[in-house]
């Protein structure tokens, strides 16, 4: 599981362009296009990409891959294939005395992250791949929360103006979400189709210590105000956190910048009812205030792909701001 961080681009001797008259970069949501030599893609490197970028996304109930791959050979690849958002390209440089990666955005394209990563021989292409896989999965999925934001629905600014006044929360939300519950220190915000329904969580609390950033506090708070306000389709039953078939995960990120926060993944299921799905919650340290705030959203999508739908909403989580005053 990776930890889905603020990129600096200086970081590993990245670019960043600004993009002035580029045309629109193409691609479906995920995918990510591999250039390489034939040899290279049907080799070690390939399998080394495959098990890498398109392992399982952990907390979903079926296999649904973090990543979609699509190859292109060094000499094909030009025209349409450079307008790709997601590009990775490795190459052979045996002057190289070790290997190093480079990013870059928007170079053919607008918006697009280009990675380089080039060793002295085909080994060390392997090797730079295993050592900086972390890093890489963080500049993928800062580039596809960036593409979830521009693709959603127009904002509901009367909902942004009461999260602001209630909850003192600058939160972009689309248009279709409507409050299900709200108090002065809760709300559940849903938006339904005839398919699925996206649901977002904000909850707060005075702070007290460290443990309330521990995973055991974090999912019992949650399980004791889903017990409370979130309820299912028969009476009586309410939503609480599936301990029991993928087991919930918890991780430091770096996503709010200075502020402690902690992002925690799992299932949900119903108490009294047969619906579950996934969900994410951020949990955060507002200092101005010495509050707790967490920003949580869940799925219900018995029939559908839920990856997506999913990180669609975790977008929205990752663009929340906490008001300075």
């Amino acid at each position: 599981m990776f930890v889905l961080a603020v990129v600096v681009l200086a970081g590993c001797g990245g670019s960043n362009s600004q993009g002035g008259g580029l045309v629109a970069s193409s691609g479906r949501s995920g995918e990510v296009l591999i250039v390489c030599s034939g040899k290279q893609w049907n080799g070690e490197l390939g399998d080394s990409l495959q098990a890498i970028l398109m392992q399982p996304v952990s907390i979903l109930p079926q296999y649904e891959p973090l990543f979609l791959l699509s190859y292109i050979a060094p000499g094909h690849f030009k025209d349409s294939f450079q307008k790709q958002r997601n590009i990775l390209i490795f190459s052979i440089d045996p002057s190289l005395e070790k290997g190093k990666m480079l990013v870059a955005y928007n170079q053919w394209a607008k918006p697009q992250t280009v990675i380089r990563i080039s060793a002295n021989n085909a080994q060390g292409l392997i090797d730079e791949l295993s050592t900086r896989q972390s890093r890489i999965i963080d500049y993928l999925m800062v580039r596809e929360m960036s593409y979830f934001m521009k693709t959603q629905n127009r904002q509901d600014l009367s909902i942004n103006r009461e999260m602001e006044q209630r909850y003192k929360l600058s939160l972009f939300t689309p248009e279709g979400f409507v409050f299900a519950i709200k108090d002065s220190n809760f709300c559940w915000l849903r938006r339904d189709t005839k398919d699925w329904t996206q649901s977002m969580m904000i909850y707060t609390q005075e702070y007290v210590n460290a443990e309330q950033f521990s995973q055991s506090q974090i999912i019992r708070l949650r399980d004791s105000l889903t017990k409370k306000y979130v309820f299912g389709t028969a009476d009586r039953s309410y939503i609480t956190t599936d301990k029991e078939h993928l087991p919930p995960i918890s991780e430091l990120s770096q996503a709010f910048g200075n502020n402690y926060a902690v992002r925690t993944v799992g299932l949900w299921k119903t108490e009294g009812d047969f619906m579950g799905g996934p969900f994410v919650c951020y949990t955060l340290l507002d200092t101005n205030r010495m509050r707790v705030v967490t920003l949580d959203a869940f799925l219900y999508a018995p029939n559908d792909k839920k990856r997506d739908l999913l990180r669609r909403m975790e977008a929205i989580l990752l663009n929340a701001n906490m008001l300075d005053k």
